[in-house]
């Protein structure tokens, strides 16, 4: 890297003609200059200035060198300087990651709004429930659901996420309702599986504050949370589904949710980051700009209707 610096010294030598006065440019003492000019000299086995006690002229060689660093210095100049102008406004290209249904349901629709708001900055939005590693694929943002991040990597909470143990109402008159967490292993349960770890996601539930896990056992495992949901919809049984899935549903009556006392919000949306520590303006005005939109978001709270709200914790 000393030789671009170099370079850079040269140019303004150059530029200005004297060591003097390049040095008062770059903020640094003649000594400085004098002694990055004769390093150059030395790496490129060739004399760069003609030096009198009155006059600093380019050589032959050091003439030929301004012209063919003229241009590349320039850009490079002009490279760094918008980068400098990216950390002051909302600029450039950023990456997020999404989980496929949560995008297309929530973010998505947002998009054109942030674009009114934030023209220079441009978005790529990697789609999919198969979770990308952040650092390696070379995402700013990444939207995880249920799922703790990588350690390398900070969570901004957006919300929590209400599972919710629904069928049709025609399941539930040929098979009964369960009446306690524990009945569920009398019901054909349709389990989901994580596509990226292959882990069969556990059911849980809440007591008195805490997390209780309880086995199911179904006919069918999908890899897909739509795909769950499509099954649990067609009648075929039973499913713990996140509350922004299913709400839409329970509202218009063709799911009801059962356990409701039982209902677990430990499960959280978040915003994950791979370098906290040298965010980006850009992924620091996204990250605000969803958690203001998002937080409070009815369908994402997914509240019950009130005639399934909850009662007293049952013991």
């Amino acid at each position: 890297m000393h030789i671009l610096r170099s370079l850079a010294v040269f140019m303004s030598v150059a530029e200005s003609g004297s060591f003097s006065d390049a040095a008062r440019r770059l903020s640094v003492s003649p000594a400085a200059i004098s002694q990055s000019i004769a390093r150059l000299e030395q790496d490129l086995g060739v004399r760069l200035f003609n030096r009198t006690t009155r006059n600093l002229t380019l050589t032959e060689d050091g003439r030929a060198l301004y012209e063919q660093c003229k241009t590349p210095i320039a850009q490079l100049s002009s490279a760094i300087s918008g980068t400098r102008e990216h950390n002051d406004e909302p600029a450039g290209t950023l990456r997020v990651s999404l989980p496929n249904a949560f995008g297309q349901n929530f973010v998505l629709p947002l998009i054109h709004e942030f674009n009114q708001r934030y023209p220079k900055i441009k978005l790529f939005l990697g789609m999919g429930d198969h979770f990308s590693d952040l650092i390696e694929d070379g995402y700013d943002i990444g939207i995880r659901i249920g799922m703790l991040p990588d350690s390398r990597m900070s969570a901004h909470p957006l919300a929590p996420i209400p599972q919710y143990v629904v069928a049709t109402p025609q399941y539930w008159r040929e098979h009964g309702k369960p009446e306690t967490i524990r009945d569920l292993l009398n019901h054909n349960c349709v389990n989901y599986q994580f596509p990226t770890s292959g882990r069969t996601y556990k059911w849980e539930f809440e007591r008195d504050g805490e997390r209780v896990p309880q086995e199911v056992r179904g006919s069918v495992t999908v890899n897909e949370i739509a795909g769950v949901t499509s099954l649990v919809l067609s009648g075929l049984g039973v499913g713990q589904l996140p509350g922004f899935e299913v709400i839409e549903y329970i509202r218009s009556g063709e799911l009801e949710p059962v356990l409701v006392d039982f209902v677990s919000s430990h499960r959280l949306i978040t915003i994950c980051f791979p370098h906290p520590d040298d965010l980006p303006l850009r992924a620091e005005i996204f990250v605000k700009f969803l958690t203001e939109k998002l937080q409070n978001h009815p369908d994402i709270v997914a509240e019950l209707p009130k005639k399934y709200q909850s009662k007293k914790s049952k013991k």
